[in-house]
């Protein structure tokens, strides 16, 4: 029998985020005590008594002194602890060797302390397997999440704030908003924005008809150089892998929105830009997918805890491209969770008015999106790092002139100019002179221009070929498995198929999933 189920092998994975082991019960039973606290803060965890914690070898209790055992750590982590902890306590058998097992379940009324402390000396909590005492920040975080409150949306000291200061930050929501619209009916559509939505959003808070600022407020006019003078993006990019050597450094200041886009900015700047072939015409195109680099920014941006004194860092290199968010994870939430789309709202009141400006769109899908379109560019997937007080995600970058997803460096697009000499050639019948270097730059522009046509022409029809052959081998070929195929975008391959099918050289039998392509061999 195991704990809850649990094997030996699960046993000897070792201690971790929601796991903590002793051999015995501590003579000195702060020890265990601490780490209750800190599971009560954080998502809960189990204290397993009878394990030795360095090689996870199960020693266990005696049937004479188990239960004594079991009694004296129930009621120390009830008695210590501020608000009470009531653990779960079982004895379970492993390896024929009874031992204690106490969970925590996560606490309802953060923070929980120490009682003998106090709040501020006693407070507890979880960061990366192991037991830290919080920093008065988290603290403040923790009681937040007690009372299900955003720091964001509490009222800061301030004067009243007159309309004309509402308007203007109204307007300037809806601009943004229509800048961010990708169809002309989607901006035909879009509603400006009004102080009563800023009121019910929490950016203002509405008192005997007066309006008072938020955290949200300041930080949406950038009005940040009192209380959250770290409420900025540093950029940095570097030379090579490390840190060593800057290339070139920057921090974006003023609203958030508008720190979001100098940091894009900046990001394009140091980044490659190239071409690639969608369908049959050539577009421009970023070696990384900047629609999800830009999610990132804004997530961060979004998300981050804006008591911690750390700043948003971007950060560029050779191989990579970094952002960095201050504050810890949720404590309920996993980076497994996350990558699968799953996202909890640390800050409300930002969030819908980032939402409005179409700068995020629904929770959650920011990530997932990322992992798609990283792989699409070759690049493998994203590193996320929870460091316990800061989140971060990384991107890869590779070597932007052998990139297989069809990007190629912008160089190899321009025109050379051919060296030529400047010679006068007489016609002997019409004694007509010629400049031979005038007509050598003419005949190159036409060949140029002959050339592309063709090149152009053939990889269409070579793209056509490739497509033709996959449906005639697998009539049930997804869009995905094409692209994947011949090295191609998926919004090329849709748009050549829309072709292929216009020009009746395909069809398409049954319904959308499940129905087969139709190679049409006269074509």
């Amino acid at each position: 029998m195991g704990i809850n189920g649990m094997t030996i092998e699960e046993l000897k994975k070792g201690e971790h985020e929601t796991v903590e082991y002793k051999q015995d019960i501590p003579k000195v039973k702060e020890k265990y005590l601490k780490t209750a606290v800190a599971f009560a803060n954080g998502a809960g965890g189990k204290l397993i008594f009878g394990v030795e914690n360095d090689s996870w070898e199960v020693i266990g209790f005696s049937d004479e002194e188990i239960f004594k055992k079991y009694d004296s750590i129930a009621n120390s982590i009830f008695d210590a602890c501020t608000p009470s902890i009531v653990p779960i306590m079982t004895i379970e058998e492993i390896d024929h060797k009874k031992i204690i097992v106490a969970q925590i379940l996560a606490g309802m009324t953060k923070p929980y302390y120490l009682r003998k402390d106090g709040m501020m000396e006693g407070t507890y909590i979880r960061i990366a397997g192991v037991t830290r005492k919080a920093e008065p920040y988290m603290i403040k975080e923790l009681q937040l999440e007690g009372t299900n409150r955003g720091f964001d949306a509490l009222q800061v000291a301030g004067d009243e704030i007159p309309e004309k200061d509402i308007d203007s930050l109204c307007k300037r929501m809806y601009n943004h908003a229509l800048e961010r619209c990708k169809t002309d009916e989607q901006r035909q559509e879009q509603k400006k924005v009004t102080k009563s939505q800023l009121i019910a959003w929490k950016i203002l808070v509405e008192c005997d008809g007066k309006c008072y600022p938020t955290n949200a407020w300041k930080l949406l006019t950038g009005d940040t150089e009192e209380s959250l003078s770290y409420a900025f993006i540093q950029m940095a990019a570097f030379k090579g892998n490390t840190r060593s050597v800057f290339l070139d450094k920057k921090e974006a200041v003023g609203p958030i929105d508008q720190q979001i886009e100098d940091a894009m900015l900046f990001v394009k700047k140091h980044i490659n830009l190239g071409s690639r072939i969608a369908g049959v015409y050539r577009e421009d195109y970023y070696e990384l997918p900047i629609d999800s680099i830009r999610e990132m920014i804004s997530n961060a941006v979004c998300h981050r805890s804006y008591l911690s004194p750390g700043s948003i860092q971007i950060a560029i290199y050779d191989d990579r491209l970094e952002v960095t968010s201050p504050g810890r994870l949720s404590p309920d939430l996993t980076i497994e969770q996350i990558i699968e789309g799953n996202s909890r709202v640390r800050n409300a009141a930002i969030g819908a008015a980032f939402y409005y400006m179409h700068i995020i769109e629904k929770w959650g899908s920011g990530i997932p999106r990322l992992f798609e379109d990283a792989r699409q560019y070759g690049l493998g997937d994203p590193v996320i790092t929870d460091f316990g007080t800061s989140f971060r995600i990384s991107i890869s970058r590779k070597p932007f002139e052998t990139d297989p997803f069809g990007v190629r460096n912008p160089v190899d697009n321009i025109k050379k100019k051919t060296d030529t000499k400047t010679d006068i050639k007489t016609d002997t019948k019409t004694g007509t002179k010629t400049d031979i270097k005038t007509s050598t730059k003419t005949d190159t522009k036409t060949d140029t221009k002959t050339r592309t046509k063709r090149t152009e022409t053939k990889k269409k029809d070579n793209i056509e070929k490739l497509i033709i052959e996959l449906i005639k081998k697998d009539p049930k070929i997804t869009l995905d498995e094409i692209a994947t195929s011949i090295g191609f975008s998926k919004s090329g391959v849709r748009y050549v198929l829309t072709k292929m099918r216009e020009c009746g050289k395909i069809g398409r039998e049954g319904a959308k999933k499940g129905g087969k392509w139709i190679a049409i061999l006269n074509k």
